[in-house]
This record gives structure tokens, C-alpha cells and sequence, in this order.
């Protein structure tokens, strides 16, 4: 792997020439190791967000509105709570997942709702204090049918990325279900994840195979793109391995653990101490 020859060159006092590793329109795209592990899933399953405090991943799904969790170590899951039930009998589904952990609330979203019924494109939060008897905090409906799928949250805004319409949009989203849209970027989008350590954002070709970084500032910018050999859904998050993501596949019926494989180009030395620490 490049990040260990890296070290080896540095152990041992060679000077490392990263001049290859920064040209090139995908410049920061550095293995193609692909998929680490798979693992069965539930039926449909849709987003993921890594409870680090907890050990565990949240998953959204399309199986009726229900909502899991999954052991990071072995890839088995467990119900957890159904939205539906929530919503007295609406039929209503999961796809996208943010998990707050410092006040603990699980963030989903769904799919154009029960298109009008109860809810558009809506976003659920969940007190999850207790992962089997949630507490309904609040939600936002944002009126459209524009195919909402993942949710993630850079400070101060929530991103929402639309499969439907083929935008990410930034919003506020505050008590009592009101919300803003501050900003809306078109591209093609499946799940969203934002990753603090790079400041990136990571999506993908929604029932495709292509993973995308853009740039956390500006998410109109890529930053690149490669391909980990499985088709994924709307889950992107990240794992206890840091140089691990987390995706779904829907159509397989599936959860991967693949490599992450961007890193900040240039590769300065300011930087070293904390991709030292990832690999």
C-alpha cells in the first residue's frame, strides 16, 4: 500500500517524492484496494452513521420503515424501531442517516414521504438514548417530491442530497419543523457523509459504482473520484478504522466495508502526524 511505503521511506531517512501522487485530475485518489469485507444486510437497507460512543452503526431501510443497528466487527444487525409505527401506520420508509452524537439524536430521512399524505421529502430526529424506544424530537417536511436520500451535517448546516432532482442542498433546520435552504449544488448524488478529519464530503452515483469527494468549503468542487467494486445505494459513513467507509448496497442486499482511499495532495508535512495516525 502507497501510506506504508510512505512510512518505510520516512523510517529509514529516504526523501519521498510525492510529484506523481499530486498530478492528475483525480490527484488525492491513491489505491484502488476496494472492497475489505461483505456482509449480508437486512432487506433494502439504505443509509449508515458510525456511533462511535456506542460502538455501532445506525441503518436506515426501505423494509417498511424499519431502522437497525450494526456491529462494525462482524456486519450483523439488529431491529431496532419502525418509523411507521411512529407515524400511526403511515406508510412511510427510511433511507438517509445522521447520528448527533453529542445529544445522541438519530437523523433520517425519507424518500418523498407517503407523497403527501403525511409527509413529502421529510426529515425524522429521533432521541435514541434508548435504540429501542425512541422519542420523537421534531420534523421537517420540506414540501417537495424531489427524492431526498442522505443527510450529514457540516457546522452549522445540514446537507441533503436528492437523487430525484440531482442536487445537494445546505439548510438550518430548527425546533418546531421549520427549516431554510441556504444553498443547492446540482450534480449526481446518492448518500452524503462528512468527513471532519479532511474536510470532505463523501457521495456516490446513487445505484452506481463511482465514490465522489468534494470539497468540504465547496462542495461544487471535486476533489475526485474512484470506483471500489460494488454497487452502492445511499449509505456512505465511516468506521473504527479511520481509513475505513461504510456502504450499502440495495440491489445486493448488502453492507461493504471498503477502503478509503483519498488523502489530502499535497502531502505536507503538517499533515503526516494525524495520516501516521490513520494507517
Amino acid at each position: 500500500m502507497v501510506a506504508i511505503a510512505l512510512a518505510v521511506s520516512i523510517l529509514f531517512g529516504v526523501t519521498a517524492d510525492f510529484s506523481d501522487e499530486i498530478a492528475g485530475p483525480t490527484a488525492g485518489i491513491l489505491e484502488t484496494d476496494g472492497i475489505v469485507n461483505t456482509y449480508p444486510a437486512m432487506t433494502s437497507p439504505m443509509g449508515l452513521d458510525y456511533d462511535s460512543v456506542n460502538g455501532m452503526l445506525w441503518q436506515a431501510s426501505e423494509n417498511g420503515g424499519w431502522v437497525y443497528t450494526v456491529d462494525p466487527s462482524n456486519g450483523t444487525y439488529t431491529q431496532r424501531f419502525n418509523v411507521s409505527t411512529i407515524f400511526f401506520g403511515a406508510d412511510l420508509n427510511t433511507n438517509g442517516a445522521y447520528l448527533d452524537e453529542v445529544e445522541n439524536n438519530l437523523y433520517l430521512t425519507d424518500y418523498n414521504g407517503d407523497v403527501g399524505v403525511t409527509f413529502n421529502d421529510v426529515v425524522y430526529c429521533f432521541d435514541v438514548d434508548d435504540p429501542d424506544s425512541p422519542i420523537l424530537i421534531d420534523t421537517w417536511d420540506f414540501g417537495t417530491t424531489d427524492g431526498i436520500l442522505g443527510i450529514g451535517y457540516k457546522a452549522p448546516y445540514f446537507y441533503c442530497s436528492y437523487y430525484g432532482a440531482g442536487q445537494l442542498r445546505s439548510y438550518t433546520l430548527t425546533p418546531g419543523g421549520t427549516f431554510t435552504l441556504i444553498s443547492s449544488w446540482s450534480g449526481t448524488y446518492g448518500g452524503i457523509w462528512y468527513k471532519e478529519l479532511w474536510n470532505v464530503f463523501y457521495t456516490h452515483d446513487a445505484l452506481g459504482t463511482v465514490v465522489r469527494v468534494l470539497d468540504g468549503d465547496d462542495p461544487g468542487t471535486s476533489l475526485g473520484f474512484y470506483s471500489p467494486g460494488c454497487t452502492m445505494g445511499v449509505g456512505m459513513c465511516d468506521d473504527p478504522t479511520p481509513s475505513i467507509l461504510w456502504t450499502s448496497d440495495f440491489g445486493a442486499v448488502n453492507n461493504y466495508r471498503i477502503d478509503d482511499e483519498y488523502l489530502p495532495i499535497p502531502l505536507e508535512r503538517s499533515t503526516w502526524g494525524s495520516i501516521k495516525a490513520d494507517f
